[in-house]
């Protein structure tokens, strides 16, 4: 299921209630595995686009038992790029959690913009 949000301040908490409730439908029961660390990525991904000027936002959620896709494309300018944050930097800890969270993550140009896709499996799968 796909969203697409304005590029404002809203964008986080609003993306956050679409994928739980995305999530729940699809995993009927079963969302608590994914949930949090979806939350989490989805609430940095779209805070970046935020930052980034993002006139709107896209976020596709994609689940099932065996797995969880996550799109987040926006039409910012800009390439999302890891860098190392100091210890008491307010910022630029966003691709490092996704990095951590994710079992898969990549970046593909847009035209404008571009997306992060991050994916997780169930063990097993």
């Amino acid at each position: 299921m796909k969203r697409r949000f304005s590029g404002d301040l809203k964008a986080p908490a609003s993306a956050r209630s679409f994928v739980i409730g995305q999530l729940e439908a699809a995993l009927a029961g079963h969302a608590e595995a994914w949930t949090g660390d979806v939350v989490l990525v989805v609430s940095e991904l779209v805070t970046n686009s935020v930052r980034a000027g993002a006139g709107h936002i896209d976020v596709d959620l994609r689940a099932d038992a065996r797995r969880v896709d996550l799109k987040v494309a926006d039409d910012a300018p800009g390439w999302p790029t890891p860098r190392t944050a100091a210890y008491d930097d307010l910022d630029g800890r966003g691709l490092a959690i996704v990095d951590e969270l994710a079992h898969r993550w990549t970046t593909s140009p847009g035209n404008p913009g571009k997306s992060v896709t991050a994916t997780w499996f169930r063990a097993g799968s």
